[in-house]
């Protein structure tokens, strides 16, 4: 990999292009836009007007540029999966719309390589085009899972278009996706590049044994509305019912301060930066949040269990729950929020995580800047 004193002639320029479904995709990217930089190249992130706006909270002097992308709206009562099929024109547009823009970026950047997160329309024949991706497919609703594999076939086809595609998984004995990567054989561009979590980094504070606060309960929400909200109120109502102490962290207003409210057994924060998130992940027992894939990679990475709560109609969410399914092992200590949760992710333990530790992106990175 290259140094900080990468000489010019050998400094590549990269352009991040992420999805604006909640903050996952870009929180996932994080390590990687620190690594190529912290190694000497130039990267432009191109995303909508609030990942930029987060991800300045985060990296103040990264270079970004504009990309807007699709407005994914849901459905008061979820069902996801119908609100998306009547958005599908609108979908298929953007696509087109992608291919134009990233067209745009190249001729005014000159990348040396694209990596667009779960943008299919961001890539560029004569660029070195990656594609990051969980979902090789879909979770469908029981009444339409026949279409499960042709959709499946539909997302190879467009991850073919891609010289690369880089899954952030291991091999399925390990799997922390499942079905959404390994029910199906996928292309031969495909790379299992280990988990991306924004905990990931040596710049971060050093995470040690010293063991949680007794009781405390970290719940992190995040999401689209009006879910996020609804969360939000539901947990707020339970936590006024225990002593426990409680922090809240809303995921939005991210131009305003961190800190909204607090009492003497509740803090309630808009949002964290990471190195602070990663200290209040680490001192709370129990850890409550949706059941995303970038949350549950996350935990994987630090090695802390989750108390998940799948968005409604959201089906991937729903699959993921039930895939980490271990409610058996679920402390006493949080029997007072059983009826809010399914399932607790547990991660892998010490030996399995010592043979994939050495299964992680930056050997991908390594390997392609040789």
């Amino acid at each position: 990999m290259l140094s900080n004193n990468t000489p010019p002639k050998n400094r590549k320029t990269i352009l991040i292009c992420p999805l604006d479904w909640g903050l996952g995709h870009i929180a996932r990217d994080l390590p990687l836009i620190k690594t190529f930089r912290q190694n000497g190249h130039r990267v432009i992130v191109a995303a909508s007007p609030r990942l930029i706006q987060w991800l300045k909270t985060e990296y103040a002097d990264v270079e970004t540029t504009l990309f807007p992308g699709p407005d994914i709206r849901y459905g008061q009562n979820g069902l996801l999966i119908l609100k998306l099929a009547l958005q599908l024109p609108e979908l298929i547009w953007w696509y087109f719309r992608e291919k134009k823009h990233s067209a745009t970026l190249v001729a005014r950047y000159q990348p040396d390589l694209i990596i667009s997160d779960n943008r299919y329309g961001v890539r560029y024949k004569s660029v070195f085009s990656v594609i990051i991706t969980h979902q090789l497919m879909l979770k469908l609703p029981r009444c339409i899972k026949w279409m499960e594999y042709p959709l499946h076939l539909v997302i190879n086809k467009l991850i073919q278009g891609f010289n690369e595609c880089w899954v952030p998984d291991f091999e399925k004995e390990f799997s922390l996706a499942g079905d959404l990567v390994h029910k199906y054989q996928y292309p031969a561009n495909i790379k299992l590049i280990g988990p991306l979590s924004r905990f990931d980094g040596s710049d971060l504070p050093q995470k040690n044994d010293v063991p949680p606060d007794p009781g405390t309960i970290l719940a992190i929400i995040s999401g689209p509305e009006p879910h996020r909200s609804r969360l939000e109120n539901k947990l707020e109502k339970t936590f006024d019912n225990t002593r426990r102490k409680t922090i809240i962290l809303r995921g939005k207003d991210f131009h305003k301060e961190f800190l909204k409210a607090k009492s003497s057994n509740r803090e309630v924060y808009n949002h964290l930066p990471t190195d602070e998130l990663l200290l209040k992940i680490m001192a709370c027992e129990t850890i409550i949040a949706r059941s995303g894939y970038s949350t549950i990679m996350d935990m994987y990475i630090l090695n802390r269990p989750l108390l998940m709560i799948p968005t409604p109609g959201q089906t991937e969410q729903q699959y993921l729950a039930k895939y980490h399914h271990k409610k058996e092992q679920i402390r006493p200590e949080a029997n007072d929020l059983k009826d809010l949760f399914p399932s607790i992710f547990i991660p892998p333990s010490k030996q399995i995580r010592i043979y994939l530790q050495e299964k992680n992106f930056r050997k991908v990175l390594r390997n392609y800047f040789e």
